[in-house]
C-alpha cells in the first residue's frame, strides 16, 4: 500500500474486516477480492435513510467508517466505493474507479453516470468489482471483458454494444436484465463529491424522496422501494409485496441488517 488518494493507510482494516465478518488472511490475490466482495455485500446494505431525512453524506473516510464500520449501518453507492477503495488500497491492490448508468428499473440508456464501481487488475486482467449496486448486483467480482460469464447460483454476464459500452447483465430466470452500462473512464473522489451532490439534492435523483434498500445475500435477495419489497432466489422470478406502514418501518433492521437509532428513524414519526 502506498501513499495514494484512496487513503488506505488511514482506514480501519481489522474494524472492517470484523464488520463484514472476513476471517482468512489477506492479500493482494483474487482469492482475497472474491472473499472480500461476497462478505462485504452480505454484511452491508444498500439505504438511502439519510438522503430521504434531508442530511448530508459527507464522503470523507472518517464518516464514512463512522457510519458503516462503527454504527452498523448500510451506505450509498458512493460511501460504500469511498470505503472499499481504502481497503483495498490499504491490502495493496491495484484499480481505478468508474461511473455507470443504471438500467435496471427504467431500461433508459443515457440516463446520468450515477453509480461507481471499481475496476481491478491481477496479472493483467481486469476484474469488475462492485459491493454497492445491491439487490441486483454482484455477488463476486466478474472478469471485465466482453463474454465474460459469471455462473452459479447468480448468474451474470458482460456485453460490449457497437459503441464500445460494457453491459453487465444479471441472468435471471425471466431472461437477461441489463444492469448499468460502462466505459472504463477513470472517475476520482472529486468526481464523487459531485455525482453525491446530485444524488441528494437533484429533483430527479431517485435517492432523495423515497427510501431504497437493497441487501445481497447467498441464497436471497431483498429490495424494498417505498413499501414495494422484492424478494428475488435463484433460478425463480421475482416475488413482489406491498408492506404495511409497520412492516416497512421494521424492515432495516429485520430484512435488511442496518442498525438505526432513535434519530435515524424515518416514515410517519420522524422528526
Amino acid at each position: 500500500m502506498t501513499d495514494s488518494i484512496w487513503q488506505g493507510a488511514d482506514v480501519d482494516l481489522d474494524a472492517y474486516l470484523s464488520r463484514v465478518g472476513y476471517e482468512a488472511e489477506v492479500a493482494p490475490d483474487l482469492g482475497t477480492l472474491r472473499g472480500l466482495h461476497a462478505a462485504h455485500v452480505e454484511a452491508i446494505a444498500f439505504e438511502n435513510i439519510d438522503a430521504v431525512l434531508g442530511r448530508a453524506v459527507p464522503l470523507d473516510l472518517d464518516s464514512v467508517q463512522e457510519k458503516i464500520v462503527r454504527r452498523g449501518r448500510g451506505g450509498l453507492c458512493l460511501e460504500q466505493v469511498v470505503l472499499m477503495a481504502a481497503v483495498l488500497d490499504r491490502i495493496g491492490f491495484t484499480f481505478s474507479a468508474f461511473a455507470a448508468r443504471s438500467r435496471i428499473r427504467t431500461g433508459n440508456k443515457l440516463g446520468p453516470a450515477v453509480h461507481i464501481a471499481l475496476c481491478v487488475t491481477l496479472d493483467d486482467e481486469r476484474w469488475l468489482f462492485d459491493v454497492s449496486f445491491g439487490g441486483y448486483g454482484l455477488h463476486e467480482p466478474i472478469r471485465l471483458a466482453e463474454g465474460a460469464r459469471l455462473d452459479g447460483d447468480w448468474p451474470f454476464d458482460v456485453v460490449r454494444e457497437p459503441h464500445g459500452e460494457y453491459v453487465l447483465r444479471f441472468l435471471r430466470a425471466e431472461g437477461p436484465a441489463e444492469l448499468y452500462g460502462f466505459t472504463t473512464d477513470a472517475r476520482y473522489p472529486a468526481d464523487f463529491e459531485v455525482l453525491n451532490h446530485y444524488c441528494l439534492t437533484h429533483p430527479r435523483s431517485p435517492f432523495n424522496h423515497r427510501v431504497i434498500l437493497q441487501r445481497t445475500q447467498p441464497k436471497v435477495r431483498h429490495v424494498l422501494i417505498g413499501n414495494t419489497l422484492t424478494e428475488i432466489r435463484p433460478g425463480e422470478p421475482a416475488t413482489f409485496r406491498e408492506l404495511d406502514d409497520d412492516e416497512a418501518l421494521s424492515a432495516p433492521g429485520k430484512i435488511f441488517g442496518i442498525t438505526l437509532d432513535h434519530k435515524d428513524h424515518y416514515g410517519r414519526d420522524a422528526r
